[in-house]
């Protein structure tokens, strides 16, 4: 029995699905191959021209298996894998009646054959360590390109050889495409620069230089820093002159402190279980406003598209805050 929980299985097919062979007279190729190796689950498909594979750590080493779910079982699967929370524990049992998910609802049995399957360990290992020695440009199909989408935030690509597949490389995600046949006249990097060096122009000035995609791992960074400063405020709350006014604000600033920390690190760990790319996504959007140093802007807009009054609010705070300054004053005098 193989354990994985819904979102890594769900994952799984997603990544790879999009790689199926739609000829259906080749049911080895017209579906998702796993493969578990006892720590991990391998999800395969190719239809010759790009080859996917993504894979997922089991949550304890099990038996060796091999299994290939079609592309129309695969249609209701992915339906119901849909109706679990990312964080529900799947075990699969893999037999010659199919692929056994157990839940805790019961038993689903999803019909797979452990049909002939290309060598695929080889085919990426010689690709990985085959060196580059063509200086032509890749062409490449663009809707073979779309495929990709779902495989990772960032994927590493490069050629192997002239004429040899491209390699994809993700988190735990490795692909293969074929290069599409190019017959015109710039197939080098000079002979493309020559065709567009008038476009390009010959100024001395600076060219403005493309700001870099942001590097997966933002969820990661942020989460590490709620955890900082959760910590950081339980300790220093108990650190408070409680006898004094500006003790007993600063320990309640530093208890509130704490307690959105920690809100916000459960909440972003929540978001990560039950989509990892949101997360990154989301996190990624909220830097940036961070930096922006509008926070104010952004939250009076958010609370007037969310049907509050935000200008109430603030007026409700000034009076507050008048109230406290009397009180303090008449308790002086």
């Amino acid at each position: 029995m193989t354990t994985i929980n819904a979102h890594k299985l769900q994952r799984l097919i997603k990544q790879t699905r999009p790689h199926i062979s739609p000829d259906d007279t080749l049911p080895p190729i017209n579906g998702i191959r796993f493969e578990c190796d006892g720590i991990h689950i391998h999800a395969l498909a190719t239809d010759r021209y790009t080859f996917a594979v993504a894979r997922a750590k089991v949550r304890e080493e099990t038996d060796t298996w091999a299994l290939t779910v079609s592309e129309n079982d695969l249609n209701w699967f992915t339906a119901w894998l849909e109706t679990h929370e990312g964080d529900t524990i799947l075990n699969l049992t893999a037999s010659d009646d199919g692929l056994t998910v157990t839940d805790d609802r019961g038993n689903l049995v999803v019909p797979a054959k452990n049909h002939m399957f290309p060598k695929w360990q080889g085919l990426f290992r010689d690709a990985l360590t085959d060196a580059a020695t063509s200086g032509d440009l890749v062409s490449v199909d663009t809707k073979m390109l779309a495929r990709w989408k779902h495989a990772d935030t960032h994927l590493r690509v490069w050629q192997t050889a002239d004429e040899k597949p491209l390699i994809l490389v993700g988190d735990d995600f490795i692909g293969l495409q074929m290069p599409a046949r190019y017959s015109g006249d710039d197939k080098d990097r000079a002979a493309v620069l020559s065709n567009w060096s008038g476009t390009f122009g010959q100024s001395s000035e600076k060219a403005e230089t493309m700001a870099p995609l942001p590097q997966p791992g933002a969820v990661a960074e942020m989460a590490e820093t709620m955890l900082r400063q959760t910590l950081r405020s339980t300790a220093e709350m108990f650190g408070a002159d409680m006898d004094t006014e500006a003790g007993s604000a600063a320990f309640d600033a530093w208890v509130r402190s704490g307690i959105y920390a920690w809100s916000a690190y459960r909440i972003l760990q929540a978001l990560k279980k039950a989509d990892p790319d949101l997360a990154e996504a989301t996190v990624r959007d909220l830097n940036e406003q961070l930096e922006s140093g509008e926070l104010g802007e952004w939250a009076w807009d958010e609370a007037e598209q969310a049907g509050h009054n935000p200008q109430q609010w603030h007026d409700e705070y000034e009076a507050h805050l008048k109230k406290r300054a009397t009180e303090s004053a008449n308790a002086t005098a």
